[in-house]
């Protein structure tokens, strides 16, 4: 994997974790289902401003095509 020292990937809602995950040289994935947009566009810049440039991931979940949106 490009940029990763070490083949552990991290999955997690914890921004902490994912940064943490990332600067020691695995790869971070922020779950992202749970924020909304602007709460997620918080999150990745202060992922952004924590990993030193490191890279990370972001899991992001999408209805398959045709299936209907669930209710609210």
């Amino acid at each position: 994997m490009a940029g990763v020292d070490h083949p552990i990937v991290a999955f997690s809602h914890c921004r902490d974790v994912v940064a943490a995950v990332s600067r020691a040289g695995g790869l971070g994935v922020l779950g992202a289902a749970k924020f909304t947009p602007e709460q997620l566009e918080i999150e990745l810049g202060w992922i952004d401003a924590h990993v030193g440039g490191r890279p990370y991931g972001v899991d992001v979940l999408a209805p398959a095509p045709g299936e209907p949106a669930p209710a609210d």
